[in-house]
């Protein structure tokens, strides 16, 4: 079976490539790091049986170039960013996809992000290395009076343990979920195990699928009400769209924390901007935005109590493992014909 490889691919699974086959080639994004233009992919592709890619856009141009094209892969969670599923599917093509390769990977991103908001970790790490706001002081010794030196930074109402110090411990707080899928299950294990008490909002999973981590079902009303931590890990469906609304976000308490590392399109950014701005909400983490890269002067990059990554969540060196098994074990499947775990169209296997 001519295989054309171009995603990142583990290596330590050759052994399993060369039980699905031998004649293959590695190019592409997981080669050089850029996507292959589809005007070359039209010419790599036409007698490939098996196409592995990962960024390269498979258009219904390349599709309908591939005269050979039996199966296509995209090692991605969500292979319609990548692939024209339609195409495929037209043709009888089967799409697979890696679904779960980074869910590990947001999960603990999910939770760093509200780890360092809410106990100020990157703000006071930026003042510290880039400032001399936290460290060109002087404190109050025991006498009353300013200290000429000091082996420790004080308790005055200017130092850093009053200034940000102070934030909540996650333990015995309520945790609001909004989606309980592949990767909120990964991030609603980590809450569980942090000590914290699950509410979760997802019209799609019954409460018995919920019990194993001592949760509770209810609805997005309730998450946005309830929740001292609230994370977003739903997909982006017509239902999703604009979920979390202005109104939704007037629910939370002051004192709650908002993370989101699904898709921005879920989350009305201005009026969260706005109630971080005024102080509605105690802060917030994002590694999603309207528009990426972030615009320089965009007003998110103001406030000092939101913290931001640039759409890292899900990147981990463990995913290339991932994505590489994922995608092999159901190419494996497909070819004994049995179900496959991760496929798009599974009208094309009638």
């Amino acid at each position: 079976m001519k295989t054309l490889i171009t995603a990142r691919f583990d290596k330590n699974y050759t052994d399993m490539l060369e039980t699905i086959t031998t004649d293959y080639e590695f190019a592409g994004y997981g080669v050089t790091g850029i996507k292959m233009p589809v005007p070359e992919m039209k010419e790599k592709i036409k007698d490939v049986e098996l196409l592995i890619s990962e960024f390269e856009d498979i258009t219904k141009e390349v599709i309908d170039a591939a005269e050979k094209l039996k199966i296509i892969v995209c090692c991605r969670n969500e292979a319609f960013a990548s692939i024209d599923i339609e195409a495929a599917t037209a043709k009888g093509i089967p799409v697979l996809r890696a679904g779960g390769r980074n869910a590990i990977a947001v999960a603990e991103h999910t939770i760093a992000l509200l780890m360092c908001v809410s106990k100020n970790m990157s703000l006071t790490d930026h003042l510290l290395k880039y400032t001399d706001q936290l460290t060109n002081v002087q404190y109050h010794d025991n006498g009353g009076k300013r200290a000429e030196t000091m082996s420790e930074w004080s308790m005055d109402p200017d130092a850093p343990f009053a200034l940000y110090g102070g934030g909540p411990e996650m333990y015995g707080k309520t945790f609001g979920q909004i989606g309980f899928g592949m990767i909120g299950r990964e991030v609603a294990k980590r809450a569980h195990a942090l000590g914290m008490n699950l509410i979760i909002y997802d019209p799609y999973v019954s409460q018995e699928q919920m019990d194993y981590l001592d949760a509770k079902k209810v609805d997005l009303d309730t998450v946005m009400k309830e929740a001292d931590f609230i994370s977003v890990n739903c997909n982006v469906v017509p239902e999703t769209v604009g979920l979390i609304s202005r109104e939704k976000i007037a629910l939370m308490k002051p004192t709650a924390y908002f993370v989101n590392t699904a898709r921005a399109k879920v989350l009305d950014y201005d009026a969260l901007y706005d109630a971080l701005k005024d102080k509605k909400i105690a802060g917030a983490g994002l590694d999603v935005y309207p528009v990426e890269p972030i615009p320089a002067g965009d007003k998110i990059l103001s406030l000092r109590n939101v913290v931001l990554t640039p759409h890292l969540a899900g990147s981990a060196r463990d995913i290339v493992g991932h994505q590489t098994e994922i995608v092999l074990t159901d190419v494996k499947k497909i070819l004994a014909h049995e179900q496959p775990k991760f496929i798009c169209n599974p009208e094309v296997l009638k």
